[in-house]
Protein backbone atom coordinates (compact mmCIF):
# COMPACT_ATOMS: atom_id res chain seq x y z
CA UNK A 1 0.00 0.00 0.00
CA UNK A 2 1.39 3.30 -0.85
CA UNK A 3 1.87 6.04 1.85
CA UNK A 4 0.42 8.62 2.35
CA UNK A 5 3.25 10.97 1.56
CA UNK A 6 3.50 9.01 -2.06
CA UNK A 7 -0.43 9.22 -2.79
CA UNK A 8 -0.28 13.17 -2.22
CA UNK A 9 2.60 13.42 -4.84
CA UNK A 10 0.85 10.97 -6.87
CA UNK A 11 -2.36 13.44 -6.73
CA UNK A 12 -0.33 17.42 -7.11
CA UNK A 13 1.38 15.56 -10.53
CA UNK A 14 -2.23 14.66 -11.74
CA UNK A 15 -3.69 18.24 -10.85
CA UNK A 16 -0.69 20.06 -12.35
CA UNK A 17 -0.93 17.86 -15.96
CA UNK A 18 -4.45 18.05 -15.92
CA UNK A 19 -4.27 21.18 -15.80
CA UNK A 20 -1.49 21.50 -18.59
CA UNK A 21 -3.37 19.57 -20.82
CA UNK A 22 -6.38 21.65 -20.89
CA UNK A 23 -3.89 24.52 -21.55
CA UNK A 24 -2.03 22.78 -24.25
CA UNK A 25 -2.35 23.68 -28.38
CA UNK A 26 -1.06 21.33 -29.62
CA UNK A 27 -2.72 18.98 -28.22
CA UNK A 28 -5.03 19.67 -31.39
CA UNK A 29 -8.56 19.41 -29.98
CA UNK A 30 -8.12 15.72 -28.63
CA UNK A 31 -9.72 14.69 -25.67
CA UNK A 32 -7.06 13.63 -23.25
CA UNK A 33 -7.82 12.92 -19.78
CA UNK A 34 -4.96 12.14 -16.58
CA UNK A 35 -6.90 8.97 -15.28
CA UNK A 36 -3.94 8.24 -12.74
CA UNK A 37 -0.26 8.41 -11.83
CA UNK A 38 1.80 6.00 -10.06
CA UNK A 39 4.36 7.69 -8.12
CA UNK A 40 7.88 5.56 -7.60
CA UNK A 41 8.95 5.20 -3.65
CA UNK A 42 12.04 7.12 -4.51
CA UNK A 43 10.04 9.60 -6.34
CA UNK A 44 12.31 9.69 -9.33
CA UNK A 45 9.73 8.26 -11.28
CA UNK A 46 6.37 8.76 -12.14
CA UNK A 47 3.96 6.42 -14.48
CA UNK A 48 1.18 8.69 -16.34
CA UNK A 49 -2.54 7.14 -17.57
CA UNK A 50 -3.98 8.87 -19.79
CA UNK A 51 -7.37 8.13 -22.22
CA UNK A 52 -8.32 9.70 -25.05
CA UNK A 53 -11.72 10.06 -26.59
CA UNK A 54 -10.10 11.05 -30.36
CA UNK A 55 -10.96 7.93 -31.96
CA UNK A 56 -9.47 9.28 -34.94
CA UNK A 57 -5.73 9.17 -33.32
CA UNK A 58 -4.52 5.87 -32.09
CA UNK A 59 -3.15 5.67 -28.86
CA UNK A 60 0.52 5.65 -30.26
CA UNK A 61 -0.03 9.03 -31.48
CA UNK A 62 -1.45 10.11 -28.57
CA UNK A 63 1.53 9.06 -26.28
CA UNK A 64 4.11 10.50 -29.00
CA UNK A 65 2.54 14.13 -28.74
CA UNK A 66 2.64 13.43 -24.94
CA UNK A 67 6.03 12.52 -24.78
CA UNK A 68 7.15 15.46 -26.83
CA UNK A 69 5.61 17.57 -24.12
CA UNK A 70 7.15 16.11 -21.29
CA UNK A 71 10.12 17.69 -20.68
CA UNK A 72 8.51 21.30 -20.55
CA UNK A 73 5.52 19.58 -18.44
CA UNK A 74 8.36 18.26 -15.99
CA UNK A 75 9.53 21.87 -15.84
CA UNK A 76 6.01 22.66 -15.02
CA UNK A 77 6.47 20.36 -12.13
CA UNK A 78 9.44 21.31 -10.58
CA UNK A 79 8.35 25.06 -10.26
CA UNK A 80 4.91 23.94 -9.05
CA UNK A 81 5.96 21.22 -6.37
CA UNK A 82 8.03 21.56 -3.54
CA UNK A 83 10.01 18.10 -3.52
CA UNK A 84 13.88 17.28 -4.24
CA UNK A 85 13.42 15.54 -7.48
CA UNK A 86 11.19 15.88 -10.29
CA UNK A 87 9.62 12.60 -11.00
CA UNK A 88 10.67 11.64 -14.90
CA UNK A 89 7.63 11.06 -16.34
CA UNK A 90 6.30 8.31 -18.21
CA UNK A 91 2.91 8.15 -19.95
CA UNK A 92 0.63 4.92 -20.19
CA UNK A 93 -2.35 3.83 -22.40
CA UNK A 94 -4.77 3.41 -19.54
CA UNK A 95 -6.78 0.03 -20.86
CA UNK A 96 -9.36 0.28 -18.01
CA UNK A 97 -12.02 2.14 -20.01
CA UNK A 98 -11.45 -0.26 -23.02
CA UNK A 99 -11.86 -3.11 -20.62
CA UNK A 100 -14.77 -1.97 -19.46
CA UNK A 101 -16.30 -0.80 -22.52
CA UNK A 102 -15.81 -4.14 -24.11
CA UNK A 103 -17.24 -5.99 -20.90
CA UNK A 104 -19.99 -3.77 -21.64
CA UNK A 105 -20.56 -4.90 -25.06
CA UNK A 106 -20.29 -8.64 -24.22
CA UNK A 107 -22.84 -8.22 -21.57
CA UNK A 108 -25.13 -6.34 -23.71
CA UNK A 109 -24.98 -9.33 -26.47
CA UNK A 110 -25.69 -12.08 -24.15
CA UNK A 111 -29.34 -12.41 -24.24
CA UNK A 112 -31.77 -12.81 -21.53
CA UNK A 113 -33.06 -16.06 -20.19
CA UNK A 114 -36.61 -17.16 -21.71
CA UNK A 115 -39.88 -16.88 -19.61
CA UNK A 116 -40.93 -20.50 -20.50
CA UNK A 117 -37.47 -22.20 -19.33
CA UNK A 118 -37.55 -23.36 -15.68
CA UNK A 119 -35.32 -21.74 -13.70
Amino acid sequence: MPSRRLFRVSESIRSVLARLVTRERTLDGKLITITGVEVSPDLRHAQVYVTHLDGSSPDADVIHTLNMLKEEWQGELNKTLHIKYTPRLHFHVDEAQKRGDRILQIMSEIEPPSESAPS
